[in-house]
């Protein structure tokens, strides 16, 4: 890609310290995956082949029975909510989301706030059933809701200090035969978790592709149980509504469907073929990262700006080291003098972002005076112009006295 593209179309580049984040691009691809991607371009393949290949790859990197590869993890959350609806049964795939007259409809999920990414399961026609996960006898509680009309037991990963202990949860849910849904799209690192849900009981797992995995942006992938990955994968797949020409006839002559559905719930879900193989490299590669390496990286940027934030009347700064959720991210907490500065962490990102170069960081939505700047995007020379933007705003901010 032109280096200038950015700039030929008006879009004004960013020094992000906010991580991996979709609404400012998330992660860089290597060099190989954007040649895989190119190479894959120039081809046509049929994409069920392509998504076979998928599953094998997935299966191997994860420690699952299978998987596939969705646009995003979001897309991976309906889609295996609708698996843990329909199962194998057509007739209820080609009704979803209309859920009405069937008899497991609900899938229990933690607590909604305005942060959650739940709209994508119920996308899916289910409805959930919320339970506070936070509490202390959250275990009890999560059984407690669980009735015939439970589909399945839903879990979104925030932090390394679980709660509840995924284990604790999948053993409680395989107790009932219900399957253990895991929105883990944020979860990496720490790498293990890339096989350790599957390991500890989770029988779907959905993980971003454009986060930690350094794929696609907009890639993920949905791993798990084979029943259920191939209810999700005939769920989204490219019908073409012609029993003669559907690849995945052996399917019905293996008896694990009746008979060819319709386009299902996941048909504005699809995936490209260069995004799929975007993602299988960039899988294939993350075990073979110098992931040490990346952490050290990390935290000297955290700890270069810190001390030049420090430096700032007005600003205190701290590396922080594992990050606020416990993840090994290099994390710079910021909090700044309110009677320094005529305004709050907020005027600073505004002016931040009307800087140039343009900064954008984390805000905390907890404490209007201080923020979090994440150091896991950042190239070598972006620490120093971090600092020097915060010095030329704090500048323009401050009271005079």
């Amino acid at each position: 890609m032109n280096p200038n593209v950015y700039e030929r179309l008006g879009v004004t580049e960013i020094i992000n310290c906010v991580g991996y984040a979709t609404r400012i691009g998330g992660s860089r691809m290597s060099e190989e995956v954007l040649r895989a991607m190119r190479d894959a371009s120039e081809a046509y393949i049929e994409i069920d082949e392509l998504q076979a290949a998928a599953w094998r790859v997935i299966a191997r990197c994860t420690g699952a029975e299978a998987g596939i590869v969705t646009c995003g993890a979001a897309a991976g959350l309906t889609l295996g909510a609708a698996a843990c609806l329909a199962r194998a049964d057509v007739e209820i795939m080609d009704r979803l989301p209309d859920v009405s007259g069937l008899t497991r409809c609900e899938i229990i999920y933690p607590r909604i706030t305005r942060f959650d990414y739940e709209h994508p399961v119920r996308v899916s026609g289910a409805r959930l059933v919320e339970v506070d996960y936070e509490a202390p006898d959250a275990l009890a509680r999560i059984e407690a809701a669980i009735n015939p009309r439970t589909a399945a037991i839903g879990y979104a990963w925030s932090r390394v200090e679980e709660r509840p202990a995924v284990d604790g949860l999948a053993a409680l849910a395989h107790r009932h035969e219900l399957p253990l849904m895991m929105d883990a799209a944020m979860a990496l690192p720490p790498t293990e978790n890339l096989r350790s849900f599957i390991r500890r009981g989770a029988d779907l797992v959905t993980i971003s592709g454009g986060k930690h995995l350094g794929g696609p942006q907009s890639s993920g992938i949905l791993c798990g149980r084979a029943d259920l990955i191939r209810s999700a994968w005939v769920q989204m797949t490219d019908m073409h509504v012609r029993d003669g020409t559907w690849p995945l006839r052996p399917w019905v002559e293996k008896g694990w469907i009746a008979r060819l559905p319709r386009h299902g719930i996941g048909r504005t879900m699809k995936v490209g073929k260069e995004s799929i193989v975007g993602l299988l490299v960039a899988l294939e590669a993350y075990e073979q990262r110098d992931h040490a390496a990346e952490v050290r990286q990390w935290r000297a940027f955290a700890e270069e700006i810190a001390a030049g934030l420090s430096r700032i009347p007005g600003l205190r700064a701290t590396a922080l080291f594992p990050s606020p959720l416990g993840q090994p991210y290099g994390c710079v907490g910021v909090e700044m003098d309110a009677g320094n500065f005529s305004g709050d962490m907020d005027v600073f990102q505004r002016a931040l972002k009307a800087h140039r170069p343009k900064v954008m960081f984390a805000e905390d939505e907890k404490d209007a005076h201080r923020a979090f700047l994440y150091t896991m995007c950042l190239k070598p020379e972006h620490p120093k112009q971090v600092i020097t933007a915060f010095e030329d705003v704090a500048n323009s901010l401050r009271r005079a006295s």
